[in-house]
């Protein structure tokens, strides 16, 4: 049987875990061949400002995958049965949509049409949602708009922080995805379901700004944990100390699985401390 030929756009690091999951399942690696790997372009990071590449693209260059860092435009660039798109976090031109053979197939961790947009994963936790999962829809040219191939819900669990959250996902479009490729004829149409449009929610990009809190709100933990869970660890939550210093919150446990503490924090321009011994020193909670 004739290899299916996918290629893959992604960037951050849970979607370089899936992309690894892929080259490495013994299954997979008998039904379908990697043609080529599309992420966002190297950037610079750290205090050294040192350019870094995307964790999709260490992962690709670790497999001998070739990389792209922009969509090539040309029909013939475009000679394979899917293009996989897993937080590529780059939009994907109408024209290109349907050259692939059976189009581009997204991966939209959350259960459309609830959560489209960039962060769906972070906006679950800070919502204090029991239940999300995964949905893999064909593109078509509005975002996270085309009918559904697959979708499965996910419990969440009340001590999730966004990366574990991130794992389970991946973990969950993982097996969504083998069992497409592996139980289904997918040279044939699959049989697609439409989107309740109306019932859409949409979530946005987050920014730093986004992990404010009020210094009095931070004093009870109990009132910001989901936002704790959602925004860590990038961009965080944070306070304005009196002195105007910034304080972020870098560690929030709970104890007996009802009452919340704050652990560890770090104050601008020092390095993490114990909640306790920073508590001691200023006085502010």
């Amino acid at each position: 049987m004739k290899k299916l030929t996918i290629a893959y756009l992604g960037s951050p690091y849970f979607s370089a875990n899936f992309l690894e999951k892929i080259l490495t399942d013994k299954t997979l690696t008998d039904l379908l061949d990697i043609s080529f790997v599309i992420t966002q372009p190297d950037k610079l990071s750290g205090r050294e400002r040192v350019l870094t590449p995307t964790p999709v693209k260490e992962i690709a260059e670790k497999y001998n995958i070739k990389v792209e860092t922009t969509l090539p435009q040309t029909k013939d660039r475009y000679h394979i049965d899917v293009a996989l798109v897993y937080a590529y976090a780059g939009i994907i031109p109408d024209h290109l949509l349907d050259l692939p053979k059976l189009g581009f197939w997204c991966i939209h961790p959350s259960l459309l049409p609830k959560y489209r947009g960039s962060s769906p994963i972070a906006t679950a936790l800070i919502n204090g949602d029991e239940t999300t999962g995964v949905t893999i829809i064909k593109m078509d040219e509005k975002i996270d708009h085309g009918p559904i191939i697959a979708q499965q819900s996910l419990t969440i669990k009340k001590y999730w922080l966004r990366p574990d959250l991130e794992k389970e996902l991946t973990d969950l479009s993982f097996e969504m995805f083998l069992d497409l490729i592996k139980n289904r004829d997918v040279k044939k149409i699959f049989p697609l379901k439409e989107q309740d449009h109306k019932q859409a929610t949409y979530t946005k990009k987050l920014n730093k700004q986004d992990g404010f809190i009020n210094l009095e709100k931070l004093k009870i933990p109990n009132s910001v944990y989901n936002l704790y869970r959602g925004l860590y660890s990038w961009p965080g939550i944070w306070t304005a100390l009196p002195d105007g210093k910034r304080l972020k919150i870098t560690e929030m446990k709970l104890v007996d699985d009802t009452k919340l503490a704050i652990t560890k924090v770090q104050l601008e321009g020092k390095k993490e401390v114990d909640f306790d011994t920073f508590n001691r020193a200023y006085r502010i909670f």
